[in-house]
């Protein structure tokens, strides 16, 4: 009979220091605080504005992929000619 010998390195994990959850709350807290004061607001845009972005991007999709192109025209003069408000 023979016996095998199996040794496992056992490394105990630390405990999180007193005060570290909340620490770290606070500190999300004020980045998201300060964060806020600086984003810009967003602005209303009109249906035509609108319009005129997807068409921007449409364009810029002309090359790669045509098709899509043209159904974001398409969805483009929709919204911009639509009542729906």
């Amino acid at each position: 009979m023979s016996t095998t010998t199996f040794k496992v390195l056992s490394i105990p994990t630390p405990a999180p220091q007193r005060g570290a959850r909340l620490g770290a709350e606070a500190f999300v807290a004020v980045w998201n605080a300060v964060a806020a004061l600086f984003s810009a607001a967003p602005r209303a845009l009109s249906r035509a504005q609108e319009a005129a972005e997807v068409r921007e991007m449409a364009r810029h999709l002309q090359a790669t992929d045509p098709g899509f192109a043209s159904d974001l025209l398409a969805a483009a003069d929709r919204h911009e000619t639509s009542a729906a408000k």
